[in-house]
């Protein structure tokens, strides 16, 4: 039963190891740069963080875990902007970091209307450890894999983004280049491109703007996968304390907090409670965000701009 058990995990684990190819976060309002390069100096400071998303699989091993750390500024008086991203996401057997140059070509229109042209160029490298699974399983398993691979690919990703001080929407492929990291497993190939649409805005509620509603979602396509997207809403008060609530399409509905403090320091806790089928094996997620915006003097901001 415990081998049984074990090679079902498996499986999921190599589906999703697919599916998550390009990680999945609930704040993701705040790491947009990880899924479009034009989002690079949108801030117009330096701004920089940490996000750690860990899903609890009822004490198995194997369980998901991602981190992300980002960040980006603009440059050339903020015609243009600069980024970097990190991934590391263990899954299972497998152990993937990405490595992501990124650069925008910001076009300034009246109103404060910014339309940004991006690139970023992505070094990944994938571990798979089959040592993991051969002790657990059957060491005489000759169907198994006995050793550790590792491969390292180079992949590019374009994007558009459009900005103001109360909506923002952008389009991106993350990855154009049809390099596999992985070996061929049948249908499951990320040679199929994947598509990112975010969008959001900010609606006040009040006259003195101390109460602000922030609806955004996230879309991805990929002819390979099924339909996937995440909405949020949250309630930013007093710009510093945003209260949230998320669903990620089919999988889990989220609950998120976060603080804007004055000194540009802003923390946040999320966690997501499984609806799908996975329920039986996980009872969720939860995410922890650690960031930074950085002091400007000549560009009058005192709060995160969070479009």
């Amino acid at each position: 039963m415990k081998k049984q058990l074990l090679t079902a995990l498996l499986s999921l684990a190599f589906v999703s190891a697919w599916s998550q190819s390009e990680p999945m976060f609930t704040f993701n309002l705040f790491n947009r740069l990880n899924f479009n390069p034009a989002v690079a100096g949108s801030e117009e400071v330096l701004d920089a963080g940490v996000i750690y998303r860990n899903q609890w699989w009822s004490g198995l091993e194997g369980a998901p875990r991602t981190a992300n750390m980002y960040a980006h500024m603009p440059v050339m008086k903020r015609s243009a902007g600069l980024g970097m991203n990190m991934i590391y996401d263990k899954i299972g057997t497998d152990k993937l970091f990405s490595f992501a140059l990124d650069y925008a070509y910001r076009i300034r229109f009246s109103g404060k209307n910014v339309l940004a042209i991006g690139l970023s160029a992505t070094v990944e490298n994938v571990r798979t450890d089959w040592n993991e699974i051969n002790g657990a399983v059957n060491l005489n398993d000759v169907s198994l894999g006995n050793d550790i691979g590792s491969r390292t690919r180079l992949n590019l990703g374009p994007g558009i983004y459009f900005k103001n001080k109360k909506f923002y929407a952008g389009l991106s492929v993350p990855r154009v280049l049809a390099n596999s990291l992985y070996n061929d497993r049948g249908q499951f190939s990320n040679k199929v491109n994947t598509w990112f649409f975010q969008t959001g805005m900010t609606l006040p509620l009040d006259k003195g703007g101390s109460l602000k509603l922030l609806p955004n979602i996230q879309v991805r396509h990929n002819s390979s996968s099924p339909f996937s997207m995440t909405a949020n809403l949250n309630l930013l008060i007093h710009n510093a304390l945003m209260l949230g609530v998320a669903h990620h399409w089919d999988d889990s509905v989220d609950g998120l907090l976060s603080y804007q403090f004055a000194n540009g320091l802003r923390m946040g806790l999320a966690i997501d409670f499984t609806v799908s089928d996975l329920r039986n094996a996980t009872t969720g997620s939860f995410e922890v965000m650690m960031a930074y915006t950085f002091p400007c003097d000549d560009c009058r901001i005192k709060n995160l701009r969070y479009f």
